[in-house]
């Protein structure tokens, strides 16, 4: 790196805020994904994923995206550092519509309060399902599908420390209660923490035929001091580098019998399949130079 170079990133990172605002459901209206990646020190509670998490004002610091194009890639990085007592954390991810990754990581005395860190990631979109019997429009139908969960929870076992993931649904701009998951665990007094998830989650809600409804999923990994107080060191990691990935519609019924439909989104995506990346315009055109080079040497062979 030329010492040019070195100077424009350094003046860069002086002009950038020492304290970012936090993003949650809300800042994404009708359609659009999320990424707020965070630390600092926080109150101890454990809101909503999707929502706000409850730091300390003054306390800490974000960085956080939205997008309402599909196909972009959200990536972010946000901690709060300091010297006494002791305070690092770490929280990064990325997101887009139909996939998100999150991390976070912390060490931290406990006599600084409740140090977390942590990373809410998510998508909401407007759906209207169409029945193909126009009959049935205005009917209430249970619509059923799938996300991937896939990551690992740490807790050392000094101090008194927590690690959790959780995933809520949010439907019309409220979290769908019993429609969520989440897994916690604790790093203390010699115990550790560890778990490795790996696995579908299945969601259900209900949605009247023909009329639009905003859907979303929403995703935090956090990790923090589970007793603040003693002087001890604790630390512990989320780490869900592919957190949440949609798997697609599994099914729609009216009193349990299927119902044959379309579906529209304001996003323009195809949410009854699984999440399928939409390829950068530059990777494209190298993928039709490719079968282009390749078509020819084909011919000849036959």
């Amino acid at each position: 790196m030329t010492r040019h170079a070195f100077l424009c990133i350094s003046f860069a990172l002086l002009a950038t805020p020492a304290f970012g605002a936090q993003k949650s459901q809300a800042d994404l209206g009708s359609s659009g994904a999320l990424l707020s990646s965070c630390g600092g020190l926080a109150t101890g509670g454990f809101p909503v994923e999707g929502g706000l998490f409850d730091y300390m004002a003054g306390k800490f610091s974000c960085d956080a995206f939205t997008t309402a194009s599909p196909g972009q890639l959200l990536v972010a990085a946000g901690g709060w550092n300091q010297a006494a007592p002791v305070v690092q954390t770490d929280a990064h991810g990325s997101a887009q519509f139909g996939q998100v990754g999150v991390y976070a990581h912390f060490r931290a005395n406990a006599s600084a309060g409740f140090a977390a860190a942590e990373t809410t990631a998510g998508w909401t979109d407007t759906w209207t399902l169409n029945p193909v019997n126009p009959a049935l429009i205005g009917q209430d139908v249970v619509l059923s599908f799938s996300l991937h969960l896939d990551g690992m929870l740490d807790g050392v076992p000094s101090g008194n420390s927590y690690t959790r993931i959780g995933v809520q649904v949010w439907k019309d701009d409220g979290s769908v209660p019993g429609q969520s998951f989440r897994v916690q665990g604790q790093g203390q007094g010699g115990f550790p923490f560890h778990q490795d998830i790996d696995q579908d989650l299945n969601f259900s809600v209900t949605v009247k035929l023909g009329t639009p409804f905003e859907l979303g999923v929403f995703t935090r990994a956090s990790a923090g001091t589970a007793g603040a107080g003693p002087n001890w060191m604790s630390e512990a990691t989320s780490d869900f580098a592919s957190t949440m990935t949609w798997g697609g519609v599994q099914s729609l019924t009216l009193a349990g019998s299927p119902v044959a439909f379309t579906l529209s989104s304001q996003s323009g995506i195809d949410w009854t399949q699984p999440f399928a990346p939409v390829p950068e315009p530059g990777v494209a055109a190298l993928m039709l130079l490719g079968l282009g080079l390749l078509l020819p040497r084909r011919a000849s062979q036959n």
